[in-house]
């Protein structure tokens, strides 16, 4: 009996010898690089490759735009690779069906969410797709046409790197079937309409002729100088039917008929450069695999609405750490955005105590309160004014940082003299250290208005106004540009872009990435 216990007593010590040696679940790997920084689960290898498969996307879209080859982005996108559409739809519950990704710029940050289909050809696509928005609206803010905004991306969309060699120039299955089974839009509705113009059923053959009208424009080096009149002329306000009638010196007939004609797709070839960006990789805390995606849930959740189920999950996941930095600062946003302010503050008083100088968590007390005020009109003011102080205290410690700026305006402006010159200082600010959110250019379009200087409110909203899928804020900052004054504003609004339909294409079409959405 002794023996045997003895043994069993062994078993037990080389059983959780093992346990120790055995790989634990997954954990999430953060790799931070000068432009991006990339979440994933499954090891660092496959992390730290797609960083770098990232930033040589990003060299392949600077080497063709060599005005931004030297420009460094203030604000990193923040890239999350994610199992399956059921993480998705655990960061944005509302996703349409079929959705692999999609992309938001906010005041909160810049993210963008793949899902790692096909390996990560999948995130591939929807990633390009979406990084190609943000690099344009990050270097070249203006108003494009939404063919144009949309074509421009599909064809870096289908950029494909390897090992030695980058082509530029491909087609996307989806679309190529677009082309030769599904019946073209006039071509008058494409120049002029945005996705969300368009009919439901059309929106794939919408970007079919999208990418097909800029690949054969820029395959041609006449036909590209032609594209450059036409996109600045629209940007300047003229009829587009006209303005590619123009530069082209032909009819939308004649331009139709050589799209019909055009089938050989140029490609163009460049040696991969073979960069090894400098990287900062870590492996985050254990509660990083319970909260990190509600914790991109919250920052997308519109702040007040409520959900009782996902708050009390928050809540019971949060109590597993005590004292774990991210899980007190996942739970007080929690309670910002939909549970016991009172709570969030009594968590993030305690840690300002301990770390008075944590940035991160001067800037969640801040607009933890903002947010706060946002959900209680009647307490707003004095919840915007104790906001104040510690966003002061975090933008001293670090200046190049958008989302205290944009969260100070903010709460600046109930004051009776709002906008003040600082005040714009700061909106101006924001919005040069993060050009794609464009939060930032509505409510600085907004103030600038309230001050009576509409040609200056006109150029800082134009990209809203033409953004394919600005939603409502499109639609309030045109009406409101239109009549020259600020009138009433829905402040749900700001912010609100529409989701792009995801399309994998009509019946009978191959097998292809979905359109990403943004």
């Amino acid at each position: 009996m002794e023996f045997r216990a003895l043994v069993a007593r062994a078993l037990m010590g080389v059983l959780a010898v093992l346990l120790l040696a055995a790989p634990a679940q997954a954990a999430w790997i953060r790799a931070e690089t000068d432009r991006f920084v990339v979440y994933g689960e499954g090891g660092e290898k496959s992390v730290r490759d797609f960083a770098t498969k990232l930033t040589t996307y990003d060299w392949v879209l600077r080497r063709f735009h060599p005005s931004t080859m030297d420009r460094k982005a203030p604000t990193k996108v923040q890239v999350f690779l994610l199992a399956d559409q059921s993480d998705l739809k655990r960061v944005r519950p509302y996703l349409q069906k079929y959705t692999l990704g999609f992309y938001s710029a906010m005041n909160e940050g810049v993210f963008a969410f793949a899902v790692k289909s096909e390996g990560l050809v999948g995130a591939d696509a929807v990633l390009f797709h979406e990084y190609a928005h943000h690099f344009m609206l990050e270097n070249f803010p203006s108003a494009y046409p939404a063919w144009f905004v949309e074509g421009w991306a599909e064809y870096f969309m289908t950029t494909e790197i390897t090992k030695d060699q980058i082509k530029i120039g491909g087609y996307n299955p989806a679309r190529a079937y677009g082309i030769f089974n599904e019946t073209w839009l006039p071509m008058e509705e494409l120049l002029s309409k945005t996705t969300g113009e368009t009919r439901p059923a059309k929106t794939n053959v919408y970007y079919a002729q999208a990418w097909l009208l800029t690949h054969y424009m820029r395959s041609d080096d006449t036909r590209a100088r032609q594209l450059d009149v036409a996109i600045k002329a629209i940007a300047d306000g003229k009829d587009p039917v006209k303005s590619m009638e123009s530069a082209t010196g032909g009819s939308l007939a004649d331009l139709t008929a050589a799209l019909k004609k055009y089938r050989k797709l140029p490609l163009v070839g460049v040696r991969n450069p073979g960069l090894t960006p400098q990287m900062t990789v870590t492996v985050m805390p254990r509660s990083a695999d319970d909260l990190l995606l509600d914790e991109m849930r919250l920052v997308l959740w519109p702040t007040g609405r409520l959900d009782p189920d996902f708050l009390a999950n928050v809540r019971r996941k949060a109590a597993r750490y005590p004292g774990d930095r991210f899980a007190e600062q996942v739970l007080a946003r929690a309670e910002f955005v939909m549970g016991d302010v009172a709570a969030a503050e009594a968590i993030m008083k305690r840690r300002l105590e301990a770390t008075p100088d944590d940035v991160e968590d001067l800037l969640l007390a801040g607009t933890g309160q903002v947010m706060a005020g946002m959900r209680d009109s009647e307490k707003r003011e004095a919840r915007y004014r104790a906001a104040r102080p510690l966003l002061a205290k975090a933008y001293q410690l670090d200046k190049g940082d958008f989302r205290t700026l944009f969260a100070y305006a903010l709460s600046r402006s109930i004051e009776p003299v709002f906008p003040t010159d600082n005040d714009l200082a700061a909106l101006t600010e924001a919005r040069y250290l993060a050009p794609a959110v464009q939060e930032s250019s509505f409510r600085l379009g907004m103030a600038l208005l309230q001050k009576g200087r509409r040609d200056e409110a006109a150029k800082v909203l134009a990209p809203v106004i033409n953004n394919p899928h600005g939603g409502r804020a499109a639609q309030q900052a045109r009406t409101l540009l239109n009549q020259g004054r600020l009138g009433a504003l829905d402040l749900e609004a700001l912010g609100d872009e529409e989701d792009e339909a995801p399309q994998p294409g009509p019946a009978g079409a191959p097998a292809a990435p979905t359109t990403p959405t943004r």
